[in-house]
């Protein structure tokens, strides 16, 4: 029952409890005090229900836990398009952006939560760049996400290659970040696409993620210059103790467009064999990316659904894979995008108000 707290838009003025963003005014009588400070303390009585139910349907008391039985809104949200890395296959130019202020960033998680709150959703927010872990106020903006009156789970997408400070270790744990890094292949393989040196570096942050029990995941780009080392770099990773691999497809945008895409039929082939491969490995493999409806998985798309990307400079965009500008947020609200872009409209998946 500890999951049960006052709502962060609530201030308490001794007899009083102020919502700061409605103007909302409620007396609090001493048992209501009281029950608020058992919830606090993981108590809860049966006595107390009635008053629970109320507080909980004026947003006064929250209970930011997971749902499993809500779908959850994805945003993927580009904080800064600077990295370290120089990776052949990357889908942005890293061309020069005025990138939002930390407190537009702020505005940014309150409209989201505001947003997801209506559509009576969970939330889930994958930080990417650029590369994330450079962006100087990282642990401010994910203790502020976690703090939020609706559960989010919070994802870090990093290319792996700067180590993990204790500071990281116990901002991962405390708010229970999943942790993806990108590799795409074993070591020889790998360098070639990412750098001299990356395949050891990212070893080494994995093997700390893992030691310290954070979800930790790998992301694999397939495209002709890997997908011949596919099987050894499942098999090393799978060794390493990594329990899931994220694999995606080359993106032909960007400096991306001069590598050269699997066909189709080596698509459905590499797939094939994933799905057989996966037996005789404890790392989950197989996914819910488009390309496994070619096997008769479950390929899902999320556009138009339950997904938006955020790009460094402000702009909304269905997907990062899919590049046109629907919205901006230094002036557009997720409703706004959402509900009145014309390429969302296109999309035929029944999409609903609270």
């Amino acid at each position: 029952m500890n999951a049960y707290r006052l709502s962060t838009d609530f201030v308490d003025l001794g007899k009083h409890l102020l919502n700061v963003k409605t103007g909302d005014l409620y007396e609090v009588d001493e048992r209501c005090r009281k029950i608020i400070e058992q919830l606090h303390k993981g108590i809860f009585l049966e006595s107390s229900v009635r008053n629970v139910r109320f507080m909980l349907d004026e947003g006064i008391l929250v209970y930011p836990e997971e749902n499993n039985s809500r779908d959850k809104f994805h945003l993927q949200w580009h904080l800064l398009n600077k990295c370290n890395l120089r990776c052949k296959h990357c889908y942005d130019y890293k061309n020069k952006v005025s990138p939002l202020t930390f407190e537009q960033m702020i505005r940014v998680v309150d409209d989201y939560v505001l947003f997801i709150k209506k559509l009576g959703m969970d939330g889930e927010i994958s930080l990417t760049g650029g590369e994330p872990m450079i962006f100087d106020r990282l642990t401010e903006l994910v203790e502020y996400i976690k703090s939020r009156d609706v559960f989010i789970a919070t994802y870090i997408l990093t290319n792996g290659t700067i180590p993990f400070s204790n500071q990281h270790i116990k901002l991962f744990k405390d708010n229970d970040i999943g942790i993806q890094i990108s590799l795409d292949g074993t070591k020889t393989t790998n360098d070639k696409i990412r750098g001299k040196g990356v395949y050891e570096r990212c070893l080494s942050n994995l093997s700390l993620l893992i030691k310290n029990k954070i979800r930790a995941s790998v992301h694999h780009v397939i495209m002709k210059k890997n997908i011949d080392d596919v099987p050894f770099f499942i098999s090393a990773m799978d060794k390493v103790g990594v329990k899931r691999i994220n694999f995606s497809s080359l993106v032909p945008i960007g400096p991306g467009a001069k590598e050269q895409s699997i066909s189709p039929e080596e698509s459905k082939r590499i797939t094939e064999w994933m799905i057989e491969f996966q037996k005789d490995v404890k790392v989950s493999i197989v996914g819910q990316r488009p390309t496994w409806a070619l096997v008769g998985s479950e390929g899902f798309c999320p556009v138009g659904y339950k997904t938006l990307t955020l790009y460094a400079d402000g702009k909304f965009m269905p997907c990062r894979r899919l590049p046109i500008i629907i919205g901006d947020a230094r002036t557009d609200t997720f409703f706004k995008v959402w509900f009145t872009s014309e390429f969302l409209k296109k999309n035929e998946r029944k999409r609903k108000i609270c």
